[in-house]
């Protein structure tokens, strides 16, 4: 079974699929506070870890392409 974010329910939706943060509500409704908390928190770091590096690559391309109006 394999587990995916909100975001990705649009591209690998199927009927094995288990979105991690239905996952975390069910953990902790099971009394696996500890278990949801970690999902919980794993989730909130690949979205800072994905926003940094959006962040870093836009500006990246932003420099890059507007190379030519310093020259």
């Amino acid at each position: 079974a394999s587990m995916t974010t909100v975001s990705g329910i649009i591209f690998l939706y199927g009927a094995q699929t288990k979105v991690a943060s239905v996952a975390a509500i069910h953990l902790d409704e099971m009394g696996e506070t500890a278990g949801a908390a970690a999902m919980g928190m794993l989730i909130v770091y690949a979205c800072v870890f994905v926003r940094i590096s959006h962040l870093l690559i836009s500006s990246w391309v932003t420099r890059v392409s507007q190379n030519w109006r310093s020259r």
